[in-house]
C-alpha cells in the first residue's frame, strides 16, 4: 500500500481547497459494452482504499457507441453516484472524446485511461504518488507490451521520432493512461488525433513530467476501436509537432528562414549570371534563360514565404487572444441526480 501524505498533496495542488483533493478519472469509450461493468467495479474497489486521502469522480464519455454501452453506463449510475456520463452526438474519435472528458472533469488531479481494461485501475495509486512528489504530468510506460509485433514496432518507431522532434525523454508517449494537474491540462486543447502528444504540449507549457511503469495486456473483449492506422498517422503529425514545439508562437521565424534560403539561392544564381555577362559579354538572359527564370522564381518564392510568415504571425496572435473553440458537441450530460441535461 502506498503511503501518501494528504497534507502535502493538498498543499501541492490547491492550498485553498477544503477537504480532500478531488481526483477525476476520465475514460472515453466506443462500443465497450463488455468492459464497462468490470471497469467501474475495479475503479470502485481501488478508490475505496484511498478514500481516507482523496475524493473521486468518474467521467465516462460515450464516443457515439452503436452497441449497448451507453445504456450500461447510465445503469451504472444507479449504484455509483460518483459517475457522470457524457454522451457525444456522434463518433468524433478518441481525441475529441478525451477532450470532452477533460473539459467536464472537476478534479484537482485528472487521470485519463482507456475503458477497454487494457489499463489497470489498480495502478492509479502509482500515478497519485508521482503527482504528490511534485510532478504536473505523469505518463504510463508500457515497459512490457503484450500486443502483437504489428502494433509494438510501429509504436516504438513513433515514440523514438516524437522524442527526437520534441526533446521529451518520456519512453512511451502514445498511451492515454496519464495523470495531470488540473491547471496544466486546462491549458491544452486537443484537435485531430493529438491526444498522443499531450505530454509534448504540457512540456511546452512548462510542466514537470515523469512516468511510471504500467502493465499492458491484450484487450480482454472485442477488438481495438483505434487501430494501427492511428499509429501510422503519427509520421504525418510529426511535421506539425516540429512546428508546434519550435515555432508555434513565432511562425515568422521558420517562414523567414525559408524565405532567406530561397532568396540566397536566387541571389547566387544572379551573381553567377552577372559574372558571365561581365567576363565575356554573354547574353545570359537568352542563352541561360533556364537559370535566369529559376532565379526569378526563387525571388518570388521568398516573397511568398515571407508573406506567409507574416500571416502566420497574425493568426498566432489571434489564436492566443481569442476564445478556444472545442472540437466536439455534447448531446446530453447524464448524472445520478436527474435524467440528463441537454447541451449544445
Amino acid at each position: 500500500m502506498l503511503t501518501l501524505s494528504k497534507t502535502n498533496l493538498e498543499s501541492s495542488i490547491d492550498p485553498a481547497a477544503p477537504g480532500f483533493p478531488l481526483v477525476s478519472v476520465v475514460a472515453p469509450f466506443y462500443n465497450e459494452e463488455q468492459s464497462l461493468d468490470m471497469l467501474l467495479a475495479r475503479l470502485a474497489e481501488v478508490t475505496a482504499a484511498l478514500e481516507s486521502r482523496y475524493r473521486f469522480e468518474f467521467v465516462l464519455v460515450d464516443d457515439g457507441s452503436r452497441d449497448n454501452s451507453l445504456r450500461i453506463a447510465r445503469r451504472l449510475m444507479e449504484s455509483e453516484p460518483r459517475l457522470r456520463v457524457i454522451e457525444l452526438r456522434r463518433n468524433y474519435g478518441q481525441t475529441a472524446a478525451l477532450q470532452a472528458g477533460l473539459d467536464a472533469a472537476d478534479g484537482d488531479v485528472i487521470i485519463s485511461m482507456d475503458a477497454d481494461l487494457q489499463h489497470f485501475p489498480e495502478e492509479i495509486p502509482l500515478f497519485l504518488e508521482k503527482i504528490e512528489a511534485g510532478n504536473d504530468v505523469v505518463c504510463g510506460w508500457r515497459h512490457e507490451r503484450k500486443e502483437g509485433v504489428i502494433r509494438r514496432w510501429p509504436s516504438r518507431v513513433a515514440n523514438f521520432l516524437i522524442r527526437k522532434v520534441s526533446g521529451l525523454a518520456i519512453k512511451d508517449i502514445g498511451t492515454t493512461y496519464r495523470a495531470y494537474r488540473r491547471e496544466i491540462i486546462r491549458d491544452v486543447m486537443l484537435l485531430g488525433e493529438n491526444h498522443r502528444f499531450v505530454p509534448v504540449f504540457a512540456k511546452v507549457a512548462g510542466a514537470r513530467i515523469d512516468e511510471v511503469p504500467i502493465q499492458n495486456i491484450e484487450r480482454p473483449h472485442g477488438k481495438s476501436n483505434y487501430g494501427i492506422s492511428r499509429t501510422l498517422n503519427v509520421f504525418i503529425d510529426l511535421f506539425f509537432l516540429y512546428f508546434f514545439v519550435r515555432y508555434f508562437d513565432r511562425p515568422l521565424r521558420i517562414f523567414g528562414k525559408v524565405a532567406l534560403l530561397t532568396f540566397g539561392v536566387g541571389f547566387v544564381i544572379t551573381l553567377a549570371l552577372f559574372a558571365l555577362w561581365l567576363d565575356g559579354g554573354q547574353a545570359v538572359v537568352r542563352e541561360r534563360s533556364g537559370w535566369f527564370i529559376s532565379a526569378l522564381i526563387l525571388y518570388l518564392a521568398s516573397i511568398q514565404f515571407l508573406i506567409a510568415g507574416l500571416m502566420g504571425e497574425v493568426l498566432a496572435r489571434l489564436f492566443f487572444s481569442s476564445r478556444n473553440q472545442s472540437a466536439y458537441r455534447i448531446r446530453r450530460v447524464w448524472s445520478p441526480s436527474g435524467t440528463g441535461s441537454a447541451s449544445g
